[in-house]
């Protein structure tokens, strides 16, 4: 199932570095696709980013 980024989630995924950004992308929507999200909203990378201990 494809997950939809809101630009506001995608502004936030720019300030991940280059490196590691396509990990940190991937390990995002498998954590909202887990939690019945179709949608990657700043709400999801806050509880990713708590999940996750960044």
């Amino acid at each position: 199932m494809p997950v939809r980024w809101t630009a506001a989630a995608e502004a936030r995924l720019a300030n991940i570095p280059s490196f590691v950004r396509p990990m940190a992308k991937t390990g995002i929507e498998k954590f909202a696709r887990e939690r019945g999200s179709a949608e990657v909203d700043e709400e999801i990378l806050d509880a990713a980013r708590e999940f996750f201990g960044m």
